[in-house]
Formats: structure tokens, sequence, C-alpha cells
């Protein structure tokens, strides 16, 4: 069973790679161009796997790989992120939507060997916590997102449904809020990871929002995909990711009990992000869990000790 990982090199796409290395699955890499800053740090071995550069938007690309290595499930991580899509709509929409678009479109000219697919979708999907009567907030609510980023998700996310529908292709699209760990370096909520870099590096930071964050590791959201991957169950899916919640003082405060100089380095803003914060994910628990949650203390001290060891190898800069 070969596995296609777009996007490899991104953020979360190099921990889905480092968690199916670790099951010893088979997995085809493929991204715009090799990127190793990423998979050379989670993945030393990463070089060793198939690694096969391409634009998803490009209409054979997809489907030449696919064939090639007689992939059976893809998990979609390629994307443009927030800034990105809010600098250029149109490239994001080719990106986020045509390039969902072609991976379902593979999926149906190759129906009798594609089993499933998996997509990031993303909590960029709602609206802002006032206009929920209640929480926490589950897959069926009224989707109002205020970003080009989040409007392109919940597109993808009716697109899946669609296919599902006129040719049965099952998927499900993962929801994630506040992803920190190694890797994570664009976007507001990379703040987070920031600001533990900016700790190992002895550095001022101030992190751009306030209120509550749900934060997830990136290791419990990779592996939420990998199992999304593995599962065989029908439909167009789509979950809710949940972590731990915490308010930003809360986590300076816990940044500041592994490394005490914290309290004086890290600051925030005091305005929240304007998005809802807590969420069911009762559907994946059911679906394909449990889950774990990793503790936050230590997602954030793994973070630190990977930070600290690029700073001794002199491999670390703030931005």
């Amino acid at each position: 069973m070969s596995i296609l990982v777009t996007g490899a090199c991104g953020f979360i796409g190099a921990w889905v790679v480092k968690n199916l290395r670790e099951k010893n699955l088979p997995v085809i890499l493929t991204d715009l161009k090799r990127d190793d800053t990423r998979l050379s740090v989670l993945v030393p071995d990463w070089q060793s796997m198939p690694f096969v550069e391409g634009d998803i938007t490009e209409p054979d690309f997809l489907h030449e790989v696919v064939k090639q290595f007689q992939v059976e499930r893809i998990i979609h991580l390629a994307a443009w992120q927030i800034p990105l899509c809010r600098q250029d709509p149109i490239g994001g929409a080719m990106v986020n939507v045509i390039g969902t678009l072609r991976v379902f479109e593979t999926a149906k000219q190759i129906r009798e060997q594609i089993k499933r697919i998996v997509y990031a979708s993303s909590v960029a999907v709602f609206g802002p916590s006032e206009i929920y009567e209640r929480t926490p907030v589950n897959e069926n609510v009224p989707l109002k997102p205020v970003t080009h980023y989040g409007a392109f998700k919940v597109c993808n996310e009716l697109c899946a449904n669609a296919y599902w529908h006129e040719n049965g292709i099952p998927s499900a699209g993962l929801r994630p809020h506040t992803v920190y760990g190694y890797g994570r370096d664009v976007g507001v909520t990379a703040d987070i990871t920031t600001a533990l870099k900016a700790i190992a590096l002895r550095q001022p930071f101030c992190i751009r929002f306030g209120g509550f964050v749900d934060l997830q590791y990136a290791a419990d959201v990779a592996e939420a995909f990998v199992k999304c991957a593995l599962a065989d169950l029908d439909g167009a899916r789509v979950y809710n990711l949940r972590g731990t919640a915490m308010s930003v003082s809360e986590i300076i405060s816990m940044m500041a009990e592994i490394e005490p100089e914290a309290s004086e380095l890290i600051t925030f803003e005091p305005k929240p992000l304007p998005i809802v914060w807590e969420f069911d994910d009762s559907a994946i628990q059911r679906d394909v869990g449990p889950l774990k949650v990793t503790p936050v203390k230590s997602g954030f001290a793994e973070t630190l000790e990977i930070f600290k060891r690029l700073k001794d190898l002199g491999k670390l800069a703030l931005m």
C-alpha cells in the first residue's frame, strides 16, 4: 500500500512523512521543489524515499505519479497559507482549490486504484466565536470564514462531498487549529512556535494575539492524518481536531515552567484571534480514535530541544 503525500516539504507534511516512516509504510513524496529544511531535521533519511517534484495544479502531474508508484491512498497537504492567500487570492485559489480538485480528479480517473483521500481543511472555515451559541462547536454548525483561505477550505469540503456522491470517492478533511512544533513558521498562529524558538535563542518576541487557542502538537496532528488515511470508511467525512485549550497568558506561563527566562522574553498582544477555539472532536474519536493528545509541557519541551540542538549547530534564526 503506497501512500502519496503532497506538500511533503511543508510543516505538517514533514511530520506526516516522519509518522509514516516510523510505521515502515511505503510513502511517495511530492512538492513543488525539494526543500530539506524540515525533512532533514525530522526525517534524516528522507532522501531514500521516492520524491517527485512538480506542480499539483498541472493536469497530468498527479496522475502520472499515482500510476507510476501504484499509489492507493493520498494525504493531500499542499496549500498556501493565509498570508499568501490574502496577498494573492487568485494564486491561492489555484493552489488550494484547483490543486485539491486535481487530487480528486486523479482518484476519479484511477478509481480502481485509489482507496482514500485525506486532505487538510482548517478551523478557518468557522467564523468568530460570537456567532456560535453553543460550544464546543461540532462539524455541523454554519461556516462563516472571514479569510480567502477559509473560504477555499469550505469549497474543498463541499467538493469532496460532491466527489463522494457522484463518484464514490471516500475522503476525510481534518480541521486543525493552532498547531505547533518544529517547522511551523507561516501564519499568525505560528507565533507560538516562534516564541519557543525565541526562547532557545534568548531573544524577545511578542505573540501577536491573546485570548484562547486550541494547541495541537504537530506529532498528534500527523498521527490523526495517518490514521484517517489508513481507515476504511465511506462518505466524505470532515473532522474537527482538538488538542488543549489554553489562554496565551497560560501558554507563556507554561513556557516559563520549562525555561524561566520565557517570562521576561515573551509577551503578547491582548486582542484575540477572530475565530472560535473550543471544538467537539467526538466524531474523529469515534471513527479512528482514540487519538493521543501530547501534554503541552511535553510538546513544548520537545520543540525547544530541537531548537537548542539547531542553535548549537549554528542553524537557527528567529525569522
